[in-house]
């Protein structure tokens, strides 16, 4: 076995004092291995291991010892009981609101309502429509804490944020309607792991284990942290790192921060990289500085690795899902073999909802919801909105066709030249060589004080993406960094 570092090495004798502990573990520094150490340590106490995704949970089968059942969250909650209902076909927002009547729901008798658009259009507020934001509405409070839906479970969408007060009249009693209709067993809308799990959490359940080990914890979902921090019975141990928290946006918070608040455990770090040396490391510091992260990272001095520009990349991280399909585009018609991490079905999908606006056709997907035409979606691109600028530019130069047509021409990972993903797709992978794309913007400087700030987010995206290099770096698209006099939440 190899010997731990001095780190690992505290991390170890910390578990051995009894102690609840919280480990910030820098990119490539070793944390899956140092909970081996600590698993290994103790092979007579029985270890919960809670896994980020079902792929690291079933390597952590694999890798851990015999005394570590491995799970994730979900895997933590699944009943057998549940079987039959995840098994049923694909159901539409439009079936969806069919089957649970959204227009008895709200009294509507008559046309369709309909509310103003940030822009001044009217959008049509169909029954669809309000059923796909419901069901946003109650994954979110799926990923709460909380003990019922209210109105800030309502996600924000572009283009509606003046009506809001309208739309959450329409959107709050069907959200509340869907929970409580999928609480029941005769349920007619379509269960998913998320609502098993928050019913699961709502119960107020104890997990049968003396430790629980919690991996990825900055992206821990508040419904999952607030059952392990009730586990008082069990030593826990939350291991991740701050700086890579980058889905705040979908209802993820960092359990780290809770668990070092609410346990007043002890807060250790892991700052030596096995992953990359010396130059990457310095690129990855910049950004840790920016936001005041509690560690920085050491390069590994037996890896070279080099920064600057690249003729040719194993991977591109992209800031965009249009930003990505850009690139796919281009080297396509390069004649190259192409892979897409994820797939294309996130793009096909905003092709398709683009080509309904652009139809006269309401959509509902999440970000062109909030539209009444593809004209719309142009203004705000062009007026308030610079993260649409890419989509705009993407479809109206290709058009969504073309768009689904490359989608469908991606190939395997195994088989491409070249490996395209947005940064949030790429945690938790690497490559030898990776070049940053354009479509991280820098910010803008403010008009009346003149400093530049960067959403914190964004600065950990960032940070993410140059980390996933082994040997080369290009992070040219970067080089604003160096111009940013502030970060804010």
């Amino acid at each position: 076995m190899v010997n731990p570092t001095i780190e690992q090495a505290e991390a170890i004798d910390a578990y051995g004092d009894g102690l609840d502990l919280v480990l910030q573990a820098g990119a490539g520094c070793g944390k899956s291995s140092t909970l081996k150490m600590i698993a290994r340590s103790d092979r007579r106490r029985r270890m919960t291991y809670v896994a980020y995704n079902s792929a690291i949970a079933a390597d952590a089968r694999r890798s851990f010892p015999s005394n570590v059942n491995a799970k994730t969250g979900h895997g933590l909650a699944f009943d057998p009981k549940y079987g039959t209902r995840l098994k049923r076909p694909r159901q539409t927002a439009h079936q969806a609101a069919q089957a649970i009547d959204v227009r008895t729901i709200l009294g509507i008798i008559g046309s369709t309502p309909s509310i103003l658009t940030d822009l001044g259009g009217l959008k049509a507020m169909t029954s669809k429509i309000i059923m796909r934001k419901a069901l946003d509405t109650v994954t979110r409070f799926c990923h709460s804490a909380d003990d019922e839906i209210v109105q800030k479970h309502i996600p924000h969408f572009d283009g509606l944020k003046k009506s809001r007060g309208e739309l959450v009249k329409l959107v709050l009693p069907v959200a509340r309607a869907a929970w409580e209709d999928l609480q029941g067993e005769d349920s007619v809308l379509n269960l998913n792991h998320d609502h098993y799990l928050k019913m699961w959490a709502l119960s107020k359940p104890t997990i049968p284990t003396d430790v629980v080990l919690l991996d990825e914890a900055q992206d821990t979902n508040d419904v999952l942290s607030a059952v392990l921090l009730a586990q008082e019975h069990a030593q826990r141990i939350a291991v991740g790192d701050s700086a890579q928290q980058i889905y705040s946006w979908r209802g993820a918070n960092d359990a780290l921060r809770k668990f070092a608040t609410e346990l007043g455990c002890p807060e250790l770090t892991l700052s030596q990289s096995f992953r990359f040396g010396l130059a990457i490391a310095a690129r990855a510091n910049l950004w840790l500085r920016i936001i005041d992260a509690p560690l920085r990272l050491t390069g590994w001095e037996a890896a070279e690795s080099t920064v600057g520009p690249l003729d040719a990349p194993d991977a591109i991280l992209c800031r965009t899902n249009a930003g990505a399909m850009g690139i796919v585009m281009e080297s396509l018609a390069a004649g190259r073999k192409v892979a897409l991490v994820g797939g294309g079905g996130d793009i096909k999908r905003l092709a398709w909802a683009a080509e309904a606006l652009q139809d006269g056709k309401p959509t509902d997907h999440p970000e062109l919801c909030g539209f009444a035409s593809w004209d719309d979606v142009r203004e705000y691109a062009a007026e308030e909105d610079g993260s649409l600028e890419v989509l705009v530019k993407l479809i109206d130069e290709h058009g969504p066709e073309r768009i689904v047509s490359a989608a469908d021409g991606l190939v395997s990972e195994a088989q491409a030249e070249l490996v395209v993903s947005t940064a949030h797709r790429s945690k938790g992978r690497e490559w030898p060589a990776v070049r940053i794309h354009s479509d991280f913007r820098a910010p803008k400087p403010d008009q009346k004080n003149g400093l530049v700030v960067l959403p914190r987010e964004e600065a950990r995206l960032a940070y993410v993406a140059v980390t996933r290099a082994r040997e080369q770096l290009d992070d040219t698209a970067l080089a604003w960094v160096r111009d940013v006099t502030a970060v804010s939440e």
